[in-house]
């Protein structure tokens, strides 16, 4: 399989990395919008670099688009990619709405590609091994689930609405992937680091299931959890029969020239979905392990989140 990267920014580095990793030949070129950084990671990672999207997608030696650009263009540039009939892994958060998800889903299988959000936590493999668990009923019900991350951000970065589609969709989407659709869900946040007084840095979502089963969400850009064993980010199941519990801050390396980038199971993470991705969906024809409509879901959830932050009540979620 033969690789383009629209966006050349830094998530484009943790892909290429990976991608190199799984073989020296699957990266062709890629597309930035800056001139400097493009050229930058050129020299960095080698590769073509072509001048407009539009000749990216006209290579034919190129068969699969990783769209890695700034959320509000991924809609339009995975449409062009899926009409230019190429397979397309979407980096989160996906589109700006649901039905965007939706269209782009409609397309891939009219042009008969696969068309998957890049929701790397959930192929790490000590993920899949608890979801292996799950599935054999090693555990029993599952009646609570625990998503935490605590890492600092630089306070200038703080934007109304970033840390729940940042962050936020990271939780749900591993949520979804353990535990399936949530009924309700109530949220609040607060900004304690932000320079931005309107921009939450901490959230919490609470959600409930109809079994009774209830998934606590918890993210903070704010502050670092320097203790002993520090959640940073941190996975637990608990089912009537056995638990689960899958820590990510166990294999640290280097500086951390960005927040997170020092930890081994994230960059792993990118290493899985990749080789899951080009080997299992596009050469095997096997689905995703987080689909375009998990995708749909994240999406609604995070609306319903929104809102409860809004109304501070419970807000059901409405599904197609």
């Amino acid at each position: 399989m033969k690789v383009g990267i629209l966006g050349l920014g830094n998530v484009a580095e943790l892909h290429v990395v990976a991608l190199n990793e799984i073989s020296q030949d699957a990266y062709v070129g890629g597309w930035g919008r800056t001139q400097s950084k493009t050229a930058d990671f050129q020299q960095r990672f080698g590769g073509k670099v072509y001048s407009t999207p539009e000749a990216l997608l006209a290579d034919e030696e190129i068969e699969a688009v990783f769209v890695c650009t700034n959320a509000a263009s991924h809609y339009s540039l995975a449409k062009q990619a899926l009409l230019a009939r190429k397979h397309v892994l979407i980096e989160k958060p996906i589109c700006d709405t649901a039905e965007q998800i939706r269209e782009l889903a409609e397309i891939a299988k009219e042009v008969g590609r696969v068309c998957a959000p890049s929701h790397n936590y959930v192929y790490a493999e000590t993920m899949q091994r608890v979801r292996a668990h799950i599935d054999k009923g090693s555990l029993g019900e599952i009646v609570n689930f625990w998503a935490i991350y605590n890492k600092r951000h630089p306070a200038e970065i703080g934007a109304p609405d970033l840390t729940m589609r940042e962050l936020m969709i990271h939780h749900i989407y591993c949520m979804l992937y353990f535990m399936g659709r949530p009924e309700r869900v109530f949220a609040t946040g607060s900004a304690v680091h932000f320079a931005d007084p309107a921009a939450h840095d901490q959230l919490m979502i609470v959600a409930e299931y109809p079994n009774g089963a209830i998934a606590n969400l918890w993210g903070s850009f704010s502050a670092d959890d320097r203790s002993r064993e520090p959640w940073s980010v941190y996975f637990k199941l608990i089912g009537m029969e056995g638990a689960a519990v899958v820590p990510w801050d166990t294999t640290r390396f280097g500086e951390a020239r960005l927040p997170f980038w020092d930890d081994g199971t994230y960059w792993d993470s990118f290493y899985q979905i990749q080789k899951f991705f080009l080997k299992d969906c596009l050469i095997k024809g096997e689905a995703p392990l987080s689909t375009m409509n998990d995708a749909v879901d994240a999406a609604l959830i995070m609306d319903a989140a929104r809102k409860s932050i809004e109304l501070r009540q419970s807000v059901e979620i409405e599904y197609p």
